[in-house]
Parts: structure tokens; sequence; C-alpha cells
């Protein structure tokens, strides 16, 4: 019999969390890899999906009971019934949501790290991506940027409420941009598209009003 192998959605986990659910799975033998992927946007609370093909039925019990012991309930148990590049006979996965989830907009901070292009509209026709990284960097990417915005293309980003986003440029004390973030879900002739938009609602270096676009196909 094969040793089962757990795939965790570690999106949202942080050094201590990866820890204890390294060592506790391990203790119950199993095999234990960690990605950063973003989760599949039908899913939206804790989750498991598992092989239909598992060599012990007891093993997805084990994985729950371990799962609750370290205080992450298991709201969703799923049976993968259609093909996965990564998923094997004897294997599951775990999606785990951060515990203060925000229900009405499902936006958390890691969602936000991505590289976001300016819509092209009326008064926003300046050529600008907003990168946005995993660390709480950012950095706006423009050609030639003129001598007066220079202080404002790198600093830290911060997101302190929904749904507010802010820019303070390093080594400023305060920050000196902020944006609206939204949701909007589109459609194209490939598929549905969800974007995260940031409207502007102060910057030095894109206009009022203009909207960044970061889109994940379903």
């Amino acid at each position: 019999m094969s040793q089962p192998k757990v795939y965790i959605y570690a999106k949202y986990l942080d050094n201590q969390q990866t820890l204890d659910l390294d060592q506790a799975l391990s203790l119950q033998d199993f095999e234990v890899e960690f990605n950063q992927f973003d989760f599949p946007t039908t899913i939206t609370e804790n989750t498991i999906l598992y092989s239909l093909l598992l060599d012990d039925a007891q093993t997805l019990i084990r994985a729950e009971n371990t799962f609750d012991a370290l205080g992450i309930p298991v709201v969703n148990v799923q049976g993968l019934t259609k093909g996965n590049h990564w998923y094997t006979k004897n294997s599951l996965a775990i999606f785990i949501f951060p515990k203060e989830k925000n229900a009405q907009t499902g936006v958390f901070k890691q969602d936000l790290a991505h590289t976001y292009q300016l819509e092209m509209s009326d008064g926003c026709e300046v050529k600008v991506e907003l990168e946005l990284k995993p660390n709480g960097k950012y950095r706006f990417i423009i050609d030639n940027p003129g001598a007066e915005i220079q202080t404002y293309l790198n600093g830290d980003w911060l997101y302190r409420q929904y749904p507010y986003l802010e820019l303070r440029p390093e080594n400023e004390p305060y920050s000196s941009a902020y944006f609206e973030i939204s949701k909007v879900l589109e459609q194209d002739q490939i598929s549905k598209i969800d974007f995260t938009q940031l409207t502007v609602i102060e910057s030095k270096v894109v206009p009022i009003g203009c909207v960044l676009k970061h889109g994940s196909r379903y």
C-alpha cells in the first residue's frame, strides 16, 4: 500500500501554520506537499478534494481529524471526478482559507498580490502597470516617468480595510495614493474572467477615476 499524499493549498497560511500541518500530517504517515497556487473561484470555504481511488478508506477520515485537531474545520468534502495534472490515485488536496474570512467580498491581502494593467478610457491613456508584490512592496511600471513622480513609483502597499488599498512611497511616513477595490465577473469568447479592479481615488502617477485590472480565468 502506497503512502497517501496531501496537497495543501497554502496561499493563506503563515509559517507556523505550515509547520504545524507538516508535522501533524507526517505523524499520520502522509506525504505532504505545499503550494501557493490560486484557489479555484468555485471554492469559497475550507474544502477537501480527494481521489475516488484511495488505497485506504480511513485515509480521508484521518486527514479530516488531523485538520480538525489543528483548528481547521473542513466545510466541504468532494470526490474528484475530473482529471487534474497533479492528482494521483492515492491523494487528496485541501484548500484552507483564513479564519477571519470576509464572506461578503472574499478579498484577502494575498489575493491582491498581482500586476494590474490600466484600462484604457478617456483621460486614462497613460501606459502604466502597478505591481503589488507578496512581500508588501509595490512598484509602478511606466515608460519614461517624469522627475515629478519618481518619488511615488516604489514603496509599500497597505490593505487595512476593505475596500481600500493604500500606497506609501519608500521612506515616506504617510500614504500618498488610495484605490477602491472591487470585483467584476466578465465573459469573453473563451471563458469567464474574475477581475479585481483598483479604481484611483488619489494618486500622483495615475489620473483619478482610472481603473487598473487583474483577471483570473475560471
